[in-house]
């Protein structure tokens, strides 16, 4: 898309082909020599909204094609608004255009120069108007999830799309895009029942939030990935597109996946000051995030030093902590320390989840399901029948005598002892007596007896479970690496102890 140029050199309308053409994104501002304005919004190649000279949307849009003479100017990194005013397609809009052109003339060409005055006093009078929109305080355009949460607070940073409607976004599309350009930042989902958030470094997806208000859990990686693009794919909600440096992108995700050093920490005993110096002492990579009744403070550290600090109330990134420590006054407020993990993380496919929109544990019962009955087993067994009586058929003279009396039973039962061994091979329920449905539920009531409300991510982690020996024990074994809000790992490690021991007492 040209960033410039002149309307007498490049006609408005081809400009308009060229944007849907190339899916561009942006705003297209034309200005006529007589000082008036149109802008134009698209979002991949979709015009969707115009205003200009005290008219918006297809008016608009067919008001800057009738300008003459002028330039024009592309910005790719414009704030896009939330409005939606073009409903008309572009072929639609440029016979409106050429229609409106032909009527001109018969005004005459004074009477079309003694109105140009008038537009101009119209301009100025509806500029208030598109200062302030309206649409953009309605509960429509800006969502906000019932339960009132976020997956985790976000500061704000460089918008660069605020409140893109998701039912005309090409989410794929912005994916890649994102990926093109090396974004580093984040995507936000705001819907009237769920928040989710994407966390982007260098183009590639760090990690994926999803809060749907139900479950007081957060969920993370694919699982998350999935609820947001389905919401995105229904036409739930509105994006936010906002940069951030990469220090703060590498916080956030640290403050979402890291394990916590220190949680549980009452503000009434702690030195907040104190207890920031002995982080830097110690260099630590990770953040400080305290919840008060007033609202959310976070702290985010490179090398122990204060990248970033802010509030859910002032998200305004600043290299002070102030905001933080007033929130400790609560004496209630609860602190937690999370440090980086040195194990690198990689990062999350997104076009698997883009391409396979579907919950996997779904699909994943009926395969665990079809291996069990075997019905392999019965055929063999229809042909030893068989193979007796084929067998008795070229014995001469005595046709009705030998197929009883040479014992055709025998030869049945030690054909059959000889395919007995096939059944082995699945000797995974070589203890097929062991309730497992049973076990897994009594892991699960130890899960929810530890952790409460907090243990949704180990129950579905036992439920996924193979049913055999190797696969409840994989299982516990993944139970330590969990990462939960609120919840030392040393507690998650004391759990699956008690796990193992009470598995190993059904064996």
């Amino acid at each position: 898309m040209q960033a410039q140029g002149s309307l007498t050199e490049t006609e408005l309308s081809s400009l308009l082909q060229a944007a849907q053409t190339e899916r561009a994104t942006g705003t297209l501002t034309v200005r006529d020599g007589g000082g008036r304005s149109v802008s134009l919004y698209f979002l991949f190649g979709h015009l969707f909204h115009a205003a200009g000279e005290g008219s918006t949307g297809d008016d608009a849009v067919v008001h800057a094609l009738t300008f003459p003479t002028g330039e024009f100017e592309f910005d790719a990194k414009a704030k896009l608004p939330a409005d939606e005013t073009v409903k008309s397609g572009l072929p639609d809009l440029l016979r409106a255009a050429e229609s409106a052109a032909r009527h001109a003339p018969a005004h005459g060409g004074d009477a079309g120069r003694q109105r140009e005055p008038e537009p101009r006093e119209e301009a100025r009078a509806p500029e208030p108007r598109e200062a302030a929109p309206q649409p953009r305080r309605g509960v429509k355009h800006r969502p906000t999830p019932k339960h009132g949460r976020e997956p985790i607070p976000v500061p704000a940073g460089q918008v660069i799309y605020d409140s893109l409607k998701t039912s005309f976004v090409d989410f794929p599309r912005l994916i890649t895009t994102l990926e093109k350009e090396e974004y580093t930042g984040y995507v936000r989902l705001l819907t009237d029942d769920a928040a989710g958030l994407i966390l982007f470094r260098d183009g590639a997806a760090l990690e994926c939030v999803y809060d749907e208000g139900d479950d007081p859990e957060v969920i993370l990686g694919k699982p998350a990935l999935t609820r947001f693009n389905d919401d995105v794919t229904h036409g739930q909600g509105v994006l936010d597109v906002v940069g951030l440096s990469v220090e703060l992108v590498e916080g956030l995700y640290e403050l979402t996946v890291a394990r916590p050093k220190y949680s549980e920490l009452f503000a009434s005993w702690v030195d907040m000051p104190a207890l920031l110096k002995f982080l830097h002492e110690r260099k630590l990579n990770g953040s400080v995030m305290v919840r008060a009744k007033a609202g959310t403070g976070v702290i985010i550290l490179t090398d122990g030093k204060v990248s970033g600090a802010y509030t859910s109330d002032d998200r305004d990134i600043s290299d002070k902590v102030d905001g933080v420590l007033d929130l400790c006054k609560d004496e209630a407020a609860m602190i937690e320390v999370k440090a980086a993990d040195n194990v690198k993380h990689p990062p999350l496919d997104v076009d698997e989840v883009m391409g396979v929109r579907g919950h996997s544990s779904r699909a994943a019962a009926p395969e665990r399901e079809a291996p069990p009955p075997p019905p392999p087993v019965e055929p063999p067994r229809m042909e030893a029948r068989e193979e007796p009586a084929r067998i008795t058929q070229p014995l001469p003279t005595q046709p009705a005598p030998p197929p009883k009396e040479p014992d055709t039973q025998p030869i049945r039962a030690v054909q059959v002892e000889e395919k007995k061994p096939e059944p082995p091979p699945p000797p995974r329920p070589a203890g097929p007596q062991l309730d497992w449905q049973g076990i897994i539920q009594e892991l699960q009531a130890l899960a929810e007896e530890s952790l409460g409300n907090r243990s949704r991510k180990v129950k579905d982690i036992l439920a996924g479970a193979d049913t055999s020996v190797e696969g409840i024990e994989a299982a516990i074994d993944q139970v330590p690496t969990i990462s939960l809000l609120f919840v030392d790992s040393s507690r998650l490690e004391q759990l699956a102890q008690e796990m193992r021991v009470k598995f190993k007492s059904h064996l």
